[in-house]
């Protein structure tokens, strides 16, 4: 009798599989040292990567092209942005669903800006494709679609297929916002979010976001390859910037898929006043306080120390605007 009404007893704590917690309950939960703990750093860590982003918002405007400045600015709050996001997450966790939402809309923007930073560092598509030279090739099945287009492995790289890369990596904003209606539509006829199963309507929302990511992602490293492959911003630590952004862009989408699995499957289980699910959004979020901090330090010495374009590249972009005008 004892064993089953203390399992009742803990089974009526726990509450209902998927759901986040009130910031009462989050506290409860938490403890009093682990829910301080949790408050100190995460705002530690975004008053951190906001210092560094104002310093960098200062160096641009002294020193880098009007034009490029603010690109730059939405490719650089990247590690302040998730930090923030980090923030509320922690206080305010049953928001989670939507900021979740909000943080992929805002991703597909910086991919976006990086992409088209990539263009102006280049000089403009013209200024790019002068540079390639004559009959440029280079293989289109890049991760994480390079099993999917294998007819593009040795390809031309023309101005229309660059075109239709940006419009590839375009999509992911518009997607993101339809997803995040979505989620909304859900929330608001009390269709609320829980593990990944067939029975689960945001299930079906997130796989549809997660594959316009994933070509998104692919249209990034469209670009990377071409700097990879003819080498046109050497000097520029370009492939160091690409590669402490995918860092963070992948890390936090994959560490999201593997701790929702883990926790629809019961790994992550619930404990009183906390599900399994909010517990396995906690720890996501001390992984990536610990992954911004590092990764922001690391993203603001590679723009501080090189901020700037290359001469060659300040010219090709002088000439491309008097075409333009």
């Amino acid at each position: 009798m004892t064993d089953n009404h203390g399992i009742n007893d803990h089974n009526h704590s726990c509450p209902h599989e998927g759901t986040f917690p009130t910031m009462s309950q989050f506290q409860l939960g938490m403890g009093t040292s682990g829910t301080v703990g949790l408050y100190v750093t995460s705002i530690m860590v975004c008053l951190v990567n906001a210092t560094m982003f104002a310093i960098l918002i200062r160096k641009f405007l002294r020193e880098v092209p009007e034009r490029q400045v603010p690109d730059l600015c939405w490719v650089t709050s990247l590690f302040t942005a998730i930090s923030f996001f980090t923030v509320l997450m922690i206080y305010m966790p049953r928001s989670t669903e939507f900021l979740l939402g909000a943080y992929r809309v805002y991703e597909a923007m910086v991919i976006g800006r990086f992409v088209e930073l990539n263009l102006l560092w280049h000089g403009g598509e013209k200024e790019l494709m002068r540079g390639l030279g004559e009959n440029p090739r280079m293989r289109f099945n890049l991760p994480p679609c390079c099993c999917c287009l294998l007819c593009l492995k040795n390809s031309l790289v023309t101005r229309d297929r660059v075109k239709m890369v940006r419009l590839v990596v375009g999509q992911m904003v518009y997607i993101q916002l339809f997803v995040l209606f979505l989620q909304l539509v859900f929330q608001f006829n009390d269709i609320h979010d829980g593990p990944l199963s067939l029975s689960n309507p945001h299930t079906y929302v997130k796989f549809a976001g997660r594959i316009s990511f994933l070509f998104g992602f692919w249209g990034l490293f469209v670009f990377f390859k071409i700097e990879h492959t003819f080498k046109l911003l050497n000097g520029f630590r370009y492939v160091e910037k690409f590669t402490v952004m995918k860092l963070i862009l992948v890390l936090f989408l994959v560490q999201e898929t593997i701790i929702e699995g883990l926790a629809s499957r019961g790994i992550i289980s619930c404990i009183p006043h906390l599900s399994g699910l909010a517990r396995g959004s906690i720890i996501n979020c001390c992984m990536v306080m610990v992954e911004a901090f590092i990764l922001g330090v690391v993203n603001f010495y590679l723009y501080n120390r090189h901020p700037k374009v290359l001469e060659k590249n300040k010219r090709s972009l002088k000439n491309e605007m008097e075409m333009e005008n």
